[in-house]
């Protein structure tokens, strides 16, 4: 069974990536403990999200909630160009508290769609906004200047704020199979307790071999796959944000053994249980 890796981000970051010569390059399911947002300069691949593929181009925006597992698909002929920003919820909600922006972020968490699409016109304020970005983070990396906090401070609410703009505007995202929708928002919901494709089958009146294939197909997971990610990211946040004892992480996340709570945890986190709770204390 393959590992699905978590990226660790720090409460903010901002990148520029040119990648001229994409090649073989890997495409692998994983996940952030933060927000990602990127603006798609250059672009023909594809984003795959939770239960749904989208298809990425130039001027796009495209944003991704945090530990939310994903896979990008690229084209090996194609080269791509794009900013990255990465915040956690702690330091985003903390510069939207000063801004009285809150809600823009519980937006764009619950209603906004993923992606928005840009006009040729429009892109020229987005990467000036985002090139003020990346010289204000690069100052605080290398001095700490805190006039370069401000500046992260006041560009980063105007750019969620033309991206919620925009998104208003557009239509919703093309329309996807209802039953993937429906199936992993069971497992979201009851990932805790035991979970088969039994249970599914009667649960949805569809056959198991329809939900296998289906869910493999646009998921690029199975669906045991899929139980565990959500149940090992539901222990890191519990480790991480409540002082429950390792064992009721472990019952409270689906695992009624503690060694094979263990062993997962460790294969997928690279830490045991406990480790892993330290490492953040």
């Amino acid at each position: 069974m393959p590992e699905i890796p978590c990226d660790r981000t720090p409460p903010f970051s901002i990148s520029y990536a040119n990648e001229r010569e994409i090649g073989n390059k890997p495409a692998i399911h994983h996940y952030h403990d933060a927000f990602e947002f990127d603006f798609f300069v250059k672009a023909d691949l594809q984003i795959f999200v939770r239960d749904h593929t989208y298809t990425i181009g130039e001027g796009d925006f495209f944003f991704i909630n945090e530990y939310d597992i994903h896979r990008i698909f690229y084209h090996p002929s194609r080269a791509y160009t794009r900013y990255v920003i990465n915040f956690s919820k702690d330091f985003i909600q903390g510069v939207l508290r000063e801004t009285g922006l809150e809600p823009a972020l519980e937006w764009m968490v619950t209603q906004g769609p993923r992606k928005v699409e840009t006009k040729p016109e429009q892109r020229s304020r987005v990467i000036s906004l985002l090139d003020s970005l990346v010289a204000a983070y690069d100052r605080i990396l290398r001095t700490g200047d805190p006039l370069a906090q401000a500046k992260v401070k006041l560009n980063l609410p105007l750019l969620l704020i033309q991206f919620k703009e925009l998104a208003e505007v557009q239509s919703p995202p093309t329309a996807y199979n209802p039953h993937i929708k429906e199936l992993t928002r069971f497992i979201d919901e009851n990932f805790s307790s035991p979970i088969t494709l039994g249970q599914l089958q009667n649960e949805f009146r569809l056959s198991k071999y329809y939900i296998s294939h289906l869910f493999k197909e646009t998921t690029h997971l199975t669906v045991f796959e899929y139980v565990l990610h959500r149940r090992i990211v539901e222990a890191k946040k519990l480790l991480e944000h409540t002082e429950l004892p390792i064992i009721q992480v472990a019952m409270s996340c689906g695992f009624n053994n503690l060694q094979h709570f263990y062993r997962i945890f460790r294969r997928h986190v690279n830490q045991t249980p406990l480790q892993h709770r330290k490492s953040l204390r």
